[in-house]
């Protein structure tokens, strides 16, 4: 298992089309709804990457036997009043490897990412009753609002979505 920070997602293209549309597929509360098309996965990626070359947003990724399986991103704000904070998003970790720990890997990644680059507040949102809530919950995250109806489903359900922030230490590493 491999955990990277990546300027430039061109070479993972098709593990992060494959990863997205498996996300998608599996009704992970990512912002999709099923059937995502590979063109639709791929204008996605290039948009990501557009932002990873502005520096206004970072992806890490972790590979297993040279395939992306899971992934997370941090949007920073550009904001002069918010430069202290970001935005965790889109943490997914393909459904061949989920329950093995790489979701809360990616999350401590973050965390030493966002600490390094001296950003001291992490901010998130999940689906009420995906998985996730329960591994930030453990992480030390801590849930501020509830909000009802927030996302809706492939079936046009609507879900009630928690936002967690943590506060976390700055410091001087570099990742590696």
């Amino acid at each position: 298992m491999e955990l990277l920070k990546v300027d430039n997602l061109n070479p993972y293209l098709d593990d992060l089309v494959a990863l997205l549309i498996d996300a998608v597929d599996s009704g992970a509360p990512i912002g999709f709804l099923p059937p995502l098309s590979e063109p639709e996965a791929k204008a996605y990626w290039s948009s990501v990457n557009d932002e990873l070359q502005e520096n206004s947003r970072q992806v890490l990724l972790v590979r297993e036997e040279d395939k992306v399986v899971g992934s997370v991103q941090i949007a920073m704000s550009p904001k002069a009043n918010a430069l202290h904070r970001c935005d965790v998003e889109k943490l997914m970790v393909h459904t061949q490897v989920r329950e093995n720990g790489l979701g809360s890997i990616l999350m401590q990644g973050v965390e030493r990412v966002a600490a390094a680059m001296q950003r001291q507040l992490l901010i998130l949102e999940v689906r009420s009753d995906d998985i996730a809530h329960d591994m930030y919950v453990n992480m030390g995250y801590i849930p501020f609002g509830e909000v009802p109806g927030y996302i809706r489903s492939a079936n046009g359900m609507l879900h009630n979505s928690t936002f967690f922030y943590k506060e976390i230490e700055t410091s001087h590493e570099v990742f590696s």
